[in-house]
């Protein structure tokens, strides 16, 4: 069986028996080409089922109109809502999004910047995974002269990027105030590995809440977890259930954790929150249906797909023109069931 061969400009030139730029012309519906032939030339193209092909195009205009989007999961509630609001400014600047999953894993992450800069992407907005130290894949995108713009989890060894992230400070601020106001003290937090700037705003949050109600901060409560799956979350859980002054709250850097948390609680069969309130950060999905559900920091994920989507096309439209810049969320704390001690 032979595949057909795809139409070209130069088979409809042929038909009609005038130049291939006299063709490309009337396909971009061009004044300079008389109407009659612009119809001639369109109603052809659609018979036969000509498509402009996307890599001619990029070559000759250097430009692919697609975008890449690289985020640590895609199965996440936060992520995929980003990438649907990052998909629909696309969509109203006439441009495709290829959208790939790091899996949490570097090496993976470094393959999608060349997988995207080999597909000559017009621009990039990425969120690093939480195994990423080195940012040479970040230069290379901006040695290649392509904007790139990070979301949610940034770095800041990389100059000259915007970034769009939340104000992790306030949010957990907010969580950790929360947790005084329902008669917690002895409030532990479950971090993520160091160098993942969103752990280290949320820490200094933590910190200040503290501070600011005059509760002492120990050490022993604070947990740095390998990534932010529920199972870790758990087993530093299980490990702060057995010091000798057991935590009264726990509050997750991600909605993982604090389902991770949960988890470890029941396990002890412990109640929640009558002996150990929890809150998580993102709101996900899982955090709405779970039992107890589960207190939460609304990110506005829609919001941080809008800007990082709107900070890109600003680069790419008007390159000379653009800020770099830091755009920051505000966020929200939705209290339910596994921090509300009130009910």
């Amino acid at each position: 069986m032979t595949t057909q061969k795809p139409v070209t400009i130069k088979d409809i030139a042929e038909k009609l028996k005038i130049s291939v730029s006299t063709v490309s012309r009337a396909l971009k519906d061009n004044h300079e080409i008389s109407a009659k032939t612009r119809k001639k030339v369109q109603d052809l193209a659609k018979q036969l089922g000509y498509k402009p092909n996307p890599l001619a195009v990029a070559l000759k205009t250097h430009k692919s109109h697609s975008i890449g989007v690289i985020v640590p999961q895609i199965v996440s509630t936060f992520y995929a809502t980003v990438v649907k609001t990052i998909e629909e400014v696309a969509d109203g600047h006439g441009y495709n999004v290829l959208v790939i999953s790091s899996n949490e894993n570097f090496e993976k992450e470094k393959k999608s910047v060349d997988v995207l800069l080999a597909n000559r992407a017009d621009g990039i907005i990425m969120a690093l995974s939480h195994e990423t130290k080195e940012f040479d894949h970040v230069k290379q995108i901006q040695e290649s002269g392509i904007p790139v713009v990070l979301f949610d989890r940034t770095t800041g060894s990389v100059e000259g990027v915007s970034r769009v992230v939340t104000d992790g400070v306030t949010a957990a601020f907010q969580a950790i105030q929360h947790l005084v106001s329902v008669g917690c003290k002895k409030i532990a937090i479950l971090t993520g590995p160091e160098q993942i700037a969103i752990g280290g705003k949320r820490m200094e949050g933590y910190r200040k809440a503290l501070e600011a109600n005059h509760i002492p901060i120990k050490e022993n409560y604070i947990r740095y977890c390998s990534d932010l799956t529920v199972e870790s979350g758990k087993q530093a859980t299980l490990q702060l259930l057995e010091t000798r002054e057991r935590p009264d709250a726990i509050f997750g850097i991600t909605d993982d954790l604090a389902i991770g948390a949960i988890e470890a609680i029941k396990e002890k069969k412990l109640n929640i929150p009558q002996d150990i309130a929890v809150v998580g950060f993102s709101n996900t999905k899982r955090s709405r249906y779970m039992n107890p559900t589960v207190s939460s920091i609304n990110q506005f994920p829609e919001k941080i797909g809008k800007t990082a989507a709107e900070l890109l096309f600003e680069q790419i439209t008007n390159s000379r023109h653009a800020r770099i810049r830091k755009e920051i969320v505000n966020c929200e704390l939705i209290v339910r069931e596994s921090s509300d001690k009130h009910k």
